[in-house]
């Protein structure tokens, strides 16, 4: 998978540009807006899109 743009946060839905990215996975984010810094609650912004068009809650990355 490419570096994705942003993350979303799962948290609080908001945008993350700044991030840490091992080429398949999230590593290390944190979010500015509610302080949430768990990797797995963040999503990229094509799997959060796919969520919300299934009208689903995102439940963070599902990379390993």
């Amino acid at each position: 998978m490419d570096l994705p743009e942003f993350l979303v946060c799962v948290e609080c839905d908001s945008p993350v540009y700044v991030f840490e990215w091992d080429g398949s996975r999230i590593t290390e984010a944190m979010c500015t807006a509610c302080g949430n810094d768990n990797p797995m609650l963040f999503t990229t912004e094509e799997d959060y899109g796919e969520a919300m068009a299934a009208n689903e809650r995102p439940t963070g990355s599902s990379e390993s």
